[in-house]
């Protein structure tokens, strides 16, 4: 395979691995203690974190095709010694991951580039914001990131047998499950803000439905703009055309967007201009996304919504895109889909947007 096909997938720590425990310790007693609860620990492995699932599937693409079509990164702020533990769990679970950063309190994220790095996956929001602004400006290879939602049981796939919710019964979620292929890697995009920028999001949050309508028929013909995820959907799908014929069904993508009527048409004809094959397209007009997710039961659910991935999180593994206007902070205001500049919280008092 060229290398130019190959899925570079840069994970830290906490997102591949629920390091919650040693992490308050951190948070409450200092750098010290936690080395030393790492070290007392070193042989006892750490449970799944949210991005578990993904990497431990799409390393399954490698075994399966007896090529290594992916690569797995594990990046930390660790000092050597103490993301021993880590490896150590690395190991346990038989995850065929072998280059690894430990920078000693230096941000990861100055080092992703120089991992080829085509998805970076992390617990710290600010990593995130980091990654999509740098986007926005360099030349060179563009780099997805997400934010892991937090840490927790519900969020993995134990939670196939945790007491019943509104939204759908419990004893239903296993047979849900089993419906698909055991081996294949399933991921679903939210589309505004997520495969496309937020440029249709903009005039929807600043001025009403109507005028999204408007808009989006004033520029059907118009492809709308690249957002965070593309490139990462692009190569995922490079990484799709390269397996064999008879092995593609392996990896399996899913569009589930808020968007119906006249905003529907302009999504396919962005996708067919992109050359960009979705498998599944789910236009809900604004209805929950959660039953529709729970039914496709995905490695990884991206979203730039924090109202989805709260819903979703305690069924499937989800991560935040923290991008565009949904993701303006208070001291922030978008100046355009992919820039934003700092404003005094006075002046925000005095806008009508």
């Amino acid at each position: 395979m060229a290398d130019s096909v190959k899925l570079v997938v840069c994970i830290a720590s906490t997102a591949l691995f629920d390091c919650s425990e040693s992490h308050q310790i951190w948070l409450k007693e200092g750098v010290e203690s936690y080395k030393k609860y790492q070290h007392s620990h070193v042989t006892v492995p750490l449970k799944p974190g949210v991005g578990f699932r993904l990497v431990q599937s799409l390393l399954s693409l490698n075994h399966s095709a007896g090529k290594n079509f992916v690569d797995v990164i594990l990046v930390s702020r660790n000092d050597s010694e103490a993301g021993k533990r880590v490896r150590n769990s690395i190991n346990h679970y038989n995850l065929d991951i072998s280059r690894m950063s430990f920078t000693n309190g230096t941000d990861v994220t100055k080092y992703l580039q120089a991992w080829e790095c085509d998805l970076f996956l992390t617990t710290e929001e600010a990593q995130v914001r980091i990654v999509l602004s740098a986007n926005a400006t360099i030349t060179s290879k563009k780099i997805a990131a997400g934010l892991v939602c937090d840490i927790a049981a519900e969020a993995t796939h134990g939670s196939l047998n945790e007491p019943p919710s509104p939204i759908i019964d419990s004893s239903l979620l296993a047979a849900i499950a089993s419906v698909w292929p055991k081996d294949q890697v399933r991921i679903a995009f939210d589309g505004d803000g997520v495969l496309f920028s937020d440029e249709a999001e903009r005039v929807f949050q600043t001025s009403g439905l109507d005028a999204f309508r408007k808009y989006e028929h004033e520029k059907l013909d118009i492809a709308l703009s690249e957002g965070p995820m593309h490139s990462f959907a692009i190569k995922l799908q490079k990484l799709r055309n390269a397996l064999a014929a008879e092995e593609q069904w392996r990896v399996r993508t899913f569009l589930v967007t808020a968007r119906n009527g006249v905003g529907n048409e302009r999504v396919l004809r962005t996708l067919e201009r992109w050359g960009l094959q979705i498998d599944e397209t789910h236009f809900l007009g604004g209805l929950n996304k959660t039953p529709f997710l729970i039914a496709i039961d995905p490695a990884i659910f991206f979203d730039d919504s924090s109202e989805h991935i709260e819903r979703a999180k305690k069924y499937v593994p989800a991560a935040h895109i923290v991008y565009g206007v949904r993701n303006v902070k208070p001291d922030e205001v978008v100046t355009s889909s992919s820039t934003t500049i700092p404003v005094p919280e006075e002046t925000l008092a005095n806008t009508n947007t």
